[in-house]
């Protein structure tokens, strides 16, 4: 979508990335493997630090010139509340993000989509422009796909079995932790889900459910449960293939990198692989190499379902 020179041009307007930067040129960093050397990664803690020291609500990383229409509060369990900007453009990238999720597990015009999530959840907002303002079409407009949403609070979960049985959606978006309840609420009504939905995909920020808690859920409700990963600070989506089981996600929206970190709590100088995600299209609030929380390794690319995408082995 955007050269990495013009990213980091762009980003140098917001005073976060300006002193992080310093006199560095765009020249230097024209592809990728060079941006990944000179330019340092961005933690959650920096953030959060920014955000305490400035006062500022998105941290100092606002790009210059642009007027944010929309603010969402990120879900992440920190000191201070951090929050994001999006106008119309960040908007129609991401729901174009969320689109490709749909479209990967092969939802199309007519299909009900079920969401059991926050309404400050990227599944959820970017569902509909209904739901949104300023979102011109959101993934369900997009597809031609009917969504409903239930608040994603685990005592919310009867009205999710009652929306199952009398929706019938396709497919059902759940948050992690309302998986259990939900299930439980099924078992207790004696439900074959099957009867009433293809499959189930289990959402969370910044965590994912081990294969073995997956499988469980499987087992349990009698119908695959995929995985969605949210990185809600660098507004990053990537999808689980029903086909290769790895997770999808697309160069033209994002950057991706796996990058070997120290394990500090190891004595031998251990390390693991954490994603490492840009976002190619954020411009209200550009997000460059954001370190996530999430273990992972690229995969060569070759799904027949997504042959040039993203693949994310975690």
């Amino acid at each position: 979508m955007q050269p990495i020179g013009h990213l980091i041009q762009h980003a140098s307007t917001a005073p976060f990335y300006k002193r992080r930067f310093g006199s560095l040129g765009t020249d230097a960093v024209s592809h990728s493997k060079g941006f990944a050397e000179k330019i340092p990664t961005m933690t959650l803690e920096e953030l959060v630090a920014e955000k305490i020291r400035s006062g500022d609500p998105y941290s100092l990383r606002c790009a210059k010139g642009r007027l944010p229409l929309v603010v969402f509060q990120l879900e992440y369990d920190t000191e201070t509340a951090l929050y994001v900007a999006l106008d119309r453009d960040d908007l129609k990238h991401y729901a174009e993000a969320l689109r490709r999720c749909w479209s990967l597990l092969g939802l199309k015009r007519g299909d009900r989509v079920a969401i059991f999530d926050y309404g400050t959840s990227p599944v959820s907002y970017l569902a509909s422009s209904l739901f949104t303002p300023y979102l011109k079409q959101g993934a369900a407009d997009l597809l031609g796909c009917l969504p409903i949403c239930n608040d994603g609070v685990s005592h919310m979960a009867r009205r999710a079995v009652d929306i199952a049985r009398l929706v019938r959606p396709r497919v059902f978006f759940i948050r992690n932790d309302c998986l259990q309840p939900f299930t439980a609420e099924v078992e207790r009504e004696g439900l074959r889900l099957s009867d009433y939905t293809l499959f189930l995909v289990a959402v969370e920020n910044e965590s994912l459910l081990s294969k073995t808690e997956q499988g469980a859920f499987e087992r349990k409700l009698g119908v695959p449960v995929y995985r969605l990963l949210r990185m809600d600070a660098a507004m990053f989506l990537a999808m689980e293939c029903p086909e290769c089981r790895l997770l999808h996600s697309w160069q033209d929206l994002y950057l991706v990198e796996s990058v070997a970190e120290r394990i500090e709590e190891q004595v031998d100088n251990e390390k693991e692989h954490r994603l490492v995600i840009t976002n190619r299209f954020a411009r209200t609030c550009p997000t460059l190499r954001y370190l996530s929380q999430i273990k992972g390794s690229l995969e060569p690319a070759g799904c027949p379902r997504g042959p040039k995408e993203y693949r994310i082995a975690t």
